[in-house]
């Protein structure tokens, strides 16, 4: 079963619900004629996929018959699917397809097949096929890979213990098959492993690391958190509303989340039109976020990856639970729960604790969720409306955090930080979110949904001003709280170190401890005036800075994707002093240095 003549992520022409009853018809037909196993193979586009997957449920389930299934991807030479998936990112959309094999075929031959079909080996919990095209075809339609040539090729990809099932595609022969029976003969199949750790996708792919904690989730695409978003929808400017996202993520953001649920508009529209602009802005993945299942379904056929569910919960019994689970399935995703039950929102860290090992017992043995596909949300309440129910409710989100991550160590945790903010001064609102967020990344979350534009530095903020939301947080009193509304009442956005005051190397050092490009330039050409040498600013204090910074990051003051904006200034200011930089008269050119590191390794974040 191939790809179709059409792209619902490139070429369009179609609809996702046209290629299910395509794939539904011809599976079918498939069935009634005695087909051993399904193969969706040359897949571009990981929309179409799913919608052949569906389709073939459907037809399953008819017929009632259970087929394996197979699918087969292409990998462009520029490294991804047409429509933009590497294959990390294709495997981890549809692996709750549980197909029986997963692998690559036709494209340009084996050569360029290596790297890909490596990396799918390292993490597919499957069995993993490739068969290529016997290299390209010439002018005259010859291919040129002879069945020893690409045998030899293939045998080097078996030998490292990559390959399940091996084949041929365009231009291959029965004398290809051949000598690859014979030059196989003996060699050990692929050992791999039946679960991996939490990972999501949406064009690109995120693969969950400790070391990546917290993960952002951009918050701003939202119409009941923000008001500009809101008004962009309300007056049909899509496209507009869809920069909102990529600037979310410019600034940081793993993932997008995206609410359309305004009461006075249909949601369900609102969704399937924002989300035609956002698919092509946005290389992360999604967070849909909606209480109705048919506008989560509908979301989910438009995104290419895994996308995260939010949320679901226990306030009316299982009906959510029953509702959200099989939509899960059908198209793959993780979901967010909340520590919520019928009793209602749980705000001692033993009632959170107490909720999410009910959920989860239910979502993993009864409804057979993975337990790394759950995201648990143990609530956060804010601190500066003087509601005594929630007299130490943030310290009590703290320990609700430690004990679910002690207590089920293969979910994860999320918290909408700036809801313990709500109500106060908006220059108070950044400093305490940053300062929350310090203390429950400590405590174990992976994911915070913030607004990445405006989240604070932990390491920027004054000694005061970290005392003064610590007391507030975590010794709630209206003596407090009153220190703090007076201390930020009035107060505008500011630097939190006066530029002015500083010397030229202390300023430069701080644009890079501060990841801020703001005034930089007009900086370094002031420091092309004091040092002799260009290389003496980038030795000098800007090596200081990005000094300080790892002395930050290595206290936990600073997380990995602040160190990256430092890292970005940094890039930047060497961009502009290189060429201002004076070659030598005996100087042969630039030295040349090699870094490698490992394909996937922590410190390929940010490269690739």
């Amino acid at each position: 079963m191939g790809p179709t003549t059409k792209s619902l992520s490139v070429t369009g022409g179609t609809t996702f619900e046209r290629l299910i009853d395509s794939y539904h018809e011809q599976a079918r037909g498939l069935i009634k004629g005695g087909i051993d196993l399904f193969l969706l193979e040359t897949s571009q586009d990981m929309r179409n996929v799913k919608a052949a997957f569906i389709g073939i449920e459907k037809a399953s389930k008819e017929m009632n018959v259970k087929l394996p299934l197979m699918i087969s991807g292409t990998i462009e030479p520029m490294g991804t699917t047409l429509a933009g998936q590497n294959i990390e990112a294709f495997y981890l959309s549809l692996e709750h397809m549980k197909p029986l094999v997963v692998g690559l075929n036709c494209a340009t031959g084996p050569e360029f097949m290596r790297d890909h079909i490596r990396s799918l080996s390292e993490l597919a919990t499957t069995y993993v096929s490739c068969y290529p095209n016997a290299g390209l075809p010439d002018e005259d339609g010859h291919y040129h890979e002879s069945p020893d040539s690409l045998a030899k090729k293939l045998i080097a990809f078996a030998e490292k213990g990559w390959l399940n099932v091996i084949g041929g595609c365009c231009g291959t022969t029965p004398e290809h098959i051949r000598v690859m029976v014979k030059a196989t003969n003996g060699l050990q199949p692929r050992t791999f492993k039946r679960e991996h750790g939490h990972a999501v996708s949406g064009i690109e792919p995120l693969i969950y690391d400790d070391s990546m904690r917290p993960l952002f989730v951009g918050e701003r695409t939202n119409v009941i958190g923000s008001r500009k978003f809101k008004q962009l929808i309300a007056d049909g400017k899509y496209e507009e509303a869809s920069e909102i996202a990529r600037a979310q993520v410019k600034r940081g953001a793993h993932v997008i989340d995206i609410c359309l649920a305004d009461p006075d508009r249909d949601e369900l529209e609102d969704m399937e039109k924002f989300l035609s602009f956002v698919i092509n802005k946005v290389k992360v993945p999604l967070m849909i976020d909606s209480t109705d299942e048919k506008v989560i379904e509908k979301a989910l056929t438009y995104s290419q990856g895994k996308a995260i569910i939010n949320s679901i919960n226990l306030e009316d019994g299982e009906e959510r639970f029953e509702a959200v689970v099989p939509i899960i399935k059908k198209y793959g995703a993780s979901v967010v729960v909340g520590t919520i039950d019928e009793v209602g929102m749980a705000v001692t860290a033993e009632r959170k604790l107490e909720v999410a090992k009910r959920s989860y017992d239910l979502l993993v043995n009864q409804y057979g969720l993975q337990p790394e596909d759950i995201i648990f949300d143990p609530l956060v309440f804010p601190v500066g409306t003087g509601d005594e129910q929630y007299i130490g409710s943030a310290n009590a989100t703290v320990e609700g955090i430690r004990l679910i991550k002690e207590a089920l160590p293969r979910c994860l945790t999320i918290l909408g930080v700036s809801n313990v903010s709500f109500g106060l001064p908006p220059v108070g609102r950044e400093v305490l979110n940053a300062v929350y967020l310090y203390h429950c990344t400590q405590a174990g979350l992976d994911y915070a949904i913030v607004n990445t534009e405006k989240l604070e530095r932990y390491a920027s903020i004054s000694d005061e001003e970290k005392q003064m939301s610590t007391q507030l947080l975590f010794q709630t009193t209206d003596e407090n709280l009153a220190n703090f509304t007076a201390f930020y009442r009035g107060k505008k956005a500011e630097k939190k170190v006066e530029h002015s005051n500083l010397s030229l190397d202390e300023r430069l050092a701080l644009y890079i401890v501060e990841g801020t490009k703001d005034g930089l330039i007009k900086d370094l050409d002031l420091a092309l005036e004091k040092f002799d040498d260009p290389l003496d600013i980038i030795n000098g204090p800007l090596m200081d800075g990005m000094d300080e910074v790892g002395r930050l990051f290595n206290n936990n003051e600073l997380i990995v994707a602040e160190v990256l904006q430092s890292a970005e200034v940094m890039k930047a200011s060497v961009a502009y002093l290189e060429p201002k930089m004076e070659k030598k008269a005996d100087d042969n050119g630039k030295g040349k240095i090699l870094l490698a590191t490992v394909k996937g390794d922590v410190h390929d974040i940010g490269k690739t």
